[in-house]
């Protein structure tokens, strides 16, 4: 709410007056983390803590299988690779492609995501740090690194609805590599985005050959058998004796929280005090979905010559998401 004070100009002849109007500023949004910045930015540290501990223990067990649990953004910032992991849409002209044959869209966009142009060794040598763009950025400049086309094809595929992994691993032929690995009904399929080609599990010529770790949306997982040729390794990571995770089940992390603030007014000549209830339950203020939603109400009246009143019932409602 704003309220400014105004002064009517006039010659000195005439009187002269100043009144006070209020108004209401409609909706609002600002951040609540603001609130919590010194306490969300602790709970980060610990995590960079927690993962760092976590890629220790893992090279401890197994030093040449490959663990990323952090990377750094294209800003400089360190941040878990779980957060490049979120449901994409692939460009339109694909999605009409195909419209009643799913195989055939996942072949379409697996090919898509091979013709990105690779990024070239030496520019993904950034001294032992690893920088990683999002699909967003990869799409827009035409060119990623390996871990970037898996995040891709990955994220893709989450928009079709399909359970995916990023996978990182060794290969026969191009050394480390980033697969992505889809849970169908009855197998497990590894996608190779940078020449689009599906393979099998217990396909022999697959070029994969070692299953370091997974990684989606939500957690890491560090591969704890013996043997982690494709055709040998038990992909169930629900299995703690075969797959280490970073981070405990149920885990919910630190997000972003805001508190959304709405609120208008309502003016109406005053009759009787349940004409002014039904004004207010008309306006749907109350019908929140949000579970922890808190409101304001404040109510003022006017008095004109007569006993004409005039009633301003102001409402907000204040909700926190996630």
């Amino acid at each position: 709410m704003i309220i400014e004070k105004h002064e009517d100009r006039c010659f000195k002849s005439c009187s002269g007056h100043s009144y006070i109007r209020k108004n209401w500023l409609g909706s609002i949004v600002f951040p609540f983390s603001a609130l919590l910045q010194q306490s969300e930015f602790s709970d980060q540290i610990d995590i960079l803590e927690r993962a760092r501990i976590f890629t220790k223990n893992c090279k401890a067990l197994f030093p040449k299988r490959r663990i990323t649990t952090t990377v750094f953004n294209d800003e400089g910032i360190q941040i878990l690779v779980i957060r490049y992991i979120k449901a994409l849409n692939p460009p339109q002209q694909l999605l009409d492609m195909f419209l009643h044959d799913s195989n055939a869209r996942l072949d379409l966009v697996a090919h898509f995501v091979s013709l990105i142009p690779i990024m070239p060794e030496a520019l993904d040598e950034n001294n032992g740090f690893d920088i990683w763009m999002t699909s967003e950025r990869c799409i827009s400049l035409a060119i990623g690194n390996k871990e970037e086309h898996a995040i891709l094809l990955c994220n893709f595929f989450l928009y079709f609805g399909k359970k995916a992994l990023v996978l990182l691993g060794t290969s026969v032929l191009e050394g480390h590599v980033a697969y992505v690995l889809t849970q169908e009904t009855d197998e497990y399929l590894l996608w190779n985005p940078l020449t689009g080609r599906c393979h099998k599990q217990f396909d022999p010529f697959c070029p994969l050959q070692g299953v370091d770790c997974l990684f989606d949306g939500e957690n890491v997982w560090f591969n704890l058998q013996q043997n982690n040729s494709p055709m040998a390794v038990y992909f169930d990571y629900s299995k703690e004796s075969f797959w280490k995770q970073l981070l405990p089940k149920n885990y919910q992390g630190t997000k972003t929280q805001s508190i959304q603030v709405t609120g208008f007014p309502i003016q109406m000549p005053y009759t009787d005090v349940q004409s002014v209830i039904d004004a207010v339950y008309q306006t749907g203020i109350h019908s929140s979905e949000f579970p922890q939603t808190e409101f304001a109400l404040a109510v003022y009246i006017h008095p004109y010559p007569n006993n004409i009143l005039s009633v301003w019932v102001y409402l907000a409602s204040l909700a926190r998401h996630q």
